[in-house]
């Protein structure tokens, strides 16, 4: 299988030159890797600011009224020349910088970078690809894929997996998100939705029931299907673990031991 990975670049300051952004996606491109480049402004309100707080305490099971005690951004990180839709208000200390009014602005940002992914996952996927996308911060792409392919295709002709990698909230907090609706249909065009646990998953389902109005049932060999537009989705769970059968066996391999000895002596003393 051939895997080629697609996704942001983060450094500090903030790469703008075009020249270095070209130079990173030729490095990058030898590992089979594809970077996304964005505006300050875009990505600090998709990712400091749709991203961490609201996202992320949401799907954490904090209530939206708390949101004012769960702000992630640093003062020092606000950014300043965003526009008026978009745009932060200074705060001193370390503090929540949480604002409902720049809401708008950010869920914006969100459906922005989520198309820019969905544009350049059109230009690469063919038919019979698998695409795997990882977590919260890309839960549209799935729809968004889906549509390209519906458009192109009048079919699904490509497999789509969303694996989240943290908690899912109860109903009665996500349905509190004003997105809750578009992120669960972004998510459920997804042919495999994978959590960490069990509760994770129970929470999704009974979402897509109160929510959406659809059902699910148990399948054989312990998955979860969910009817959605005409087909069933699966729902599973995989736990955060490793294999230790297989840890134990590569331990055991001639060139792990040479490169751990290459370790010890090049930090030894």
């Amino acid at each position: 299988m051939d895997a080629h990975w697609i996704g942001t670049v983060s450094t500090n300051p903030h790469i703008t030159d075009e020249k270095d952004k070209e130079d990173i996606r030729q490095v990058l491109a030898k590992m089979n890797c594809t970077p996304l480049f964005f505006d300050k402004d875009i990505q600090d309100a998709y990712y400091l600011g749709m991203c961490k707080q609201v996202l992320w305490p949401a799907f954490h099971n904090i209530d939206s009224v708390d949101f004012v005690r769960s702000g992630h951004m640093d003062p020092r990180d606000i950014p300043t020349n965003l526009p008026d839709d978009m745009s932060s208000d200074s705060t001193s200390g370390n503090v929540s910088d949480w604002n409902q009014g720049r809401l708008v602005g950010w869920w914006r940002a969100y459906q922005h970078v989520n198309k820019a992914f969905a544009d350049m996952m059109a230009s690469t996927l063919r038919p019979h690809d698998t695409m795997w996308v990882h977590d919260y911060h890309l839960s549209l792409l799935p729809k968004m894929v889906a549509d390209y392919e519906r458009a192109k295709f009048n079919a699904n002709v490509i497999r789509k997996v969303y694996f989240l990698h943290i908690p899912f909230p109860t109903s009665k907090i996500f349905r509190e998100l004003e997105c809750g609706d578009a992120i669960l249909e972004g998510i459920l065009n997804a042919d495999l939705i994978g959590f960490h646990t069990f509760d994770h998953a129970r929470h999704f389902l009974n979402s897509a029931k109160r929510i959406l109005g659809l059902n699910y049932e148990s399948l054989v060999g312990g998955l979860i299907g969910v009817k959605y537009h005409g087909k069933t989705v699966l729902v599973t769970m995989s736990n955060v673990s490793i294999e230790p059968t297989l840890v134990d066996s590569m331990l055991e391999l001639e060139s792990v031991s040479a490169g751990a000895d290459a370790l010890r002596k090049k930090h030894e003393g």
